[in-house]
């Protein structure tokens, strides 16, 4: 019974660090997302302060230039807001449920997405060079 007994101890053991390793990496994404949601709230702060200036701005200008000052103000308070409302964490599922929703325009779209970055890096690596 020797065996049995060193082989139970072992799957304990391995239970023990399995239990471990869960909990630390638990606690590390409760620190990642704390973090995310600083910076979250962070950037919408400064969009809605980016929006009271320019309304601010705005109102001393003359009526177009107010005019476009104020589309600009709604724009980034409507931004302000989005990144108030949305959680970082919920990104990755939101682009599953789209996707099973629409699987074909998410083949359309990741195809689009390939197609331009390798023209960008195409770009990038082969300058033209007259003879």
């Amino acid at each position: 019974m020797g065996a049995a007994t060193e082989i139970s101890a072992k799957v304990s053991d391995m239970k023990d660090s399995a239990e471990a390793l869960a909990r630390a990496a638990g606690k590390k994404m409760d620190e990642v997302g704390k973090k995310l949601d600083d910076v979250r709230a962070g950037t919408a702060d400064v969009l809605h302060s980016a929006a009271s200036t320019i309304r601010t701005t705005g109102r001393h200008s003359a009526e177009a230039i107010g005019d476009f000052t104020a589309g600009a103000a709604q724009k980034l308070d409507a931004a302000g807001t989005f990144v108030e409302k949305h959680r970082l964490r919920q990104i990755p599922e939101n682009v599953r449920r789209a996707v099973r929703k629409n699987p074909g325009g998410a083949v359309v779209l990741a195809a689009a997405f390939g197609f331009l970055t390798a023209m960008v890096f195409r770009a990038m690596t082969h300058t033209c060079q007259p003879d």
